[in-house]
């Protein structure tokens, strides 16, 4: 084989492969993969409860800014906890509007839009297990960018 033709061999395996990751990443951003930043977050939490009674945790929390659709944790439990429990939760925004959803244990959706003036309060059953310390909602900015997001959330076992 000539140095020519194992250059244009190499042109086409190149070609082809070049091809192949094009592809590949189309189909990866049509799968939806959901992203975002959030910048300047805070949270404070405490827990109540414990050896012979429920645990519950509240959480308060702020962020400075939302942009696309990221996961945001507003319950750090800071131990193992699972089952059922009661999630209730106040989400405001300073400027801007998202749409706030969490996942319940039916394998639903629960929540709304939220935005300056209209806060969102979301009440649903949600499902823990032994991997979980923290629990979140998915955003999704409407617009480019949400400011100065607060919430309260209490998360309690369910009877």
């Amino acid at each position: 084989m000539s140095a020519s033709e194992m250059s244009v061999m190499f042109r086409r395996t190149r070609r082809r492969l070049v091809v192949a990751m094009l592809f590949a990443f189309c189909a990866l951003v049509l799968t939806g993969c959901k992203s975002g930043t959030i910048t300047g977050s805070e949270q404070a939490c405490k827990s109540t409860g414990g050896l012979f009674a429920d645990k519950q945790v509240a959480c308060t929390g702020s962020v400075a800014g939302v942009r696309g659709e990221p996961s945001l944790g507003i319950i750090d439990t800071d131990e193992e906890l699972s089952g059922n429990y009661k999630l209730d939760a106040t989400i405001t925004v300073g400027k801007g509007t998202t749409k706030a959803y969490v996942s319940t244990t039916g394998g639903g959706q629960v929540g709304g839009k939220v935005s300056p003036g209209e806060p969102l309060r979301i009440s649903a059953v949600v499902g823990l297990d032994e991997v979980d310390d923290e629990f979140s909602v998915d955003l999704k900015v409407l617009g480019k960018e949400v400011k100065d997001l607060h919430y309260e959330a209490t998360l309690f076992p369910q009877d």
